[in-house]
């Protein structure tokens, strides 16, 4: 299993710091390397005391033999005596050789002295009673004993041995072991670097995947890197691969779904096209149908015309705002002529059913409110719904005027009611969209950008009163 390392930033890189990962083998690494060193210096040192002790045993050794020898000579006070079993002991130097001995009385005064000149018998006096000492600098192991006569003590006896062989070997295993240690422990460090390494390969390709996710969509990780990896490895790669095929199939379903959503608004736009134009068509085609019978007065033809006009500039704003997604652009003021044409829009629909239209527009002549396409779409839906609702040889009454700076509008109808979820939609509650909710649905949108608020009221008698309250500064 190849992994690419991913390269730290150039900060990093030009302080020389080690990539991410291989920071934590490389510390273990170094961490078992300074153990494995500790413990192997550790353990030296324990072993120099050690040597140390034998060779304070071997000096002890050589001393039994040196009193026994010259126990005699001391009880006697007989230098020559004492001299002559020194320079035998000289004589034989197949072990551990002297340098200089020395041979006290009892009140600390030297007897004899044979060997080296050069040791000072400074040492040997100051080493007094039983004692040993270990001068490293010079290879020499002094070493002191007091002699037991038969009437205490005949006197001391001191010798400075020459160790430097030993010590030597003993530096020299010293430096091997080390040596060797260093080897070994690098070893160590090494394969523990290396064992890291390969261990954490696979939280490092997951990690990697992961980061390359939050930049873009997940890439699913090979087969061949979950067949290299340990079990538990392998089971957190093959929970990424889950969660990455997952995400795709989320996507790809998104993409799918936002297709349909479009198409669905397509639809729906095409629809709602549809229905907002055939809505003044009626109002239009009695308009032409007035124009065939009674065209010959001017009266009524200036008439007729004049609401064709309105109408077909009506039509215009309606497929302007649609396509727009609602928001008309024209901004002509409303005036009363518009809610007076409302009434011939819609009384050829009326009429159709054998409904009253009443209108009752309490409003100056002149301007009303400053936009008047989405006002007029408003109430052109709602009086051709309350006209589909109201059973033949009922009433349906627009009552309009001006309270607080607001145009009022109330749209009453003899129906059998509105609703529930239409009505919670109409008053700003919720409720859900249906396809035969077009009209209700270009309201509610209007409504919205009007900044208008509705209520919906039972009627006593039967039917349904919806009251609109538009701010006179709306605009749709």
């Amino acid at each position: 299993m190849t992994v690419p390392a991913r390269p730290d930033s150039p900060a990093q890189q030009r302080a020389g710091v080690l990539p991410s990962a291989l920071r934590l083998p490389a510390a273990a690494g170094v961490i078992v390397f300074a153990v494995a060193v500790g413990t192997t210096q550790l353990a030296l040192q324990v072993t120099n005391r050690g040597a140390d002790r034998r060779l304070a045993q071997l000096g002890e050794v050589y001393l039994d033999g040196l009193a026994a020898s010259v126990r005699a000579g001391l009880e006697a006070r007989d230098a020559a005596y004492v001299a002559e079993r020194m320079a035998r002991a000289f004589a034989e130097q197949r072990g551990v050789a002297e340098r200089t001995l020395f041979a006290f009385t009892p009140d600390g005064a030297l007897l004899v002295r044979h060997g080296d000149p050069g040791k000072s018998a400074a040492m040997a006096v100051a080493l007094g009673g039983d004692a040993w000492r270990l001068d490293a600098d010079s290879g020499t192991a002094w070493v002191s004993r007091v002699v037991d006569g038969t009437e205490g003590p005949a006197g001391r006896v001191v010798a400075a041995l020459d160790v430097s062989p030993i010590l030597a070997a003993r530096t020299r295993l010293a430096w091997g072991v080390v040596l060797l240690d260093m080897f070994l422990a690098g070893l160590a460090a090494l394969l523990t670097w290396a064992v890291l390494q390969r261990l954490g390969r696979p939280l490092r390709v997951l990690v990697e995947a992961l980061s390359d996710a939050a930049r873009q969509a997940p890439v699913p990780l090979p087969e061949a890197v979950l067949a290299q990896a340990d079990p538990r490895s392998a089971a957190v790669l093959r929970a990424y691969n889950r969660m990455a095929y997952g995400m795709r199939e989320r996507e790809r379903l998104t993409a799918e779904l936002a297709e349909r959503e479009q198409a669905a608004a397509l639809g729906r736009l095409a629809a709602t096209i549809a229905h907002e134009v055939r809505n003044p068509l009626g109002g239009l085609a009695t308009a032409v149908s007035t124009l065939r019978r009674f065209g010959a007065s001017p009266e009524v033809r200036d008439e007729s015309l004049a609401f064709l006009d309105r109408g077909i500039a009506a039509l215009d704003r309606i497929v302007t705002s649609t396509l727009s997604l609602y928001r008309a652009e024209e901004d002509r003021p409303l005036l009363r002529t518009d809610l007076e044409d409302l009434g011939h829009l819609v009384r050829s629909a009326a009429e159709r059913r054998g409904i009253v239209l009443v209108l009752s527009l309490d409003l100056p002549d002149g301007e009303i409110a400053p936009g008047s396409g989405g006002v007029r779409q408003v109430l052109l839906n709602l009086l051709l719904n309350a006209c589909e609702a109201t059973p033949p040889g009922g009433t349906v009454e627009l009552r309009a005027c001006r309270e607080d700076g607001e145009l009022i509008c109330e749209i009453a109808d003899a129906g059998p009611g509105l609703d529930p979820a239409q009505a919670q939609r109409l008053t700003g509650g919720g409720g859900t969209a249906t396809r035969k909710g077009l009209g209700l649905g270009v309201v509610v949108g209007l409504l919205g950008t009007l900044d208008a608020r509705a209520s919906v009221t039972e009627r006593p008698g039967g039917g349904t009163t919806i009251r609109l309250a538009i701010p006179a500064g709306a605009r749709a």
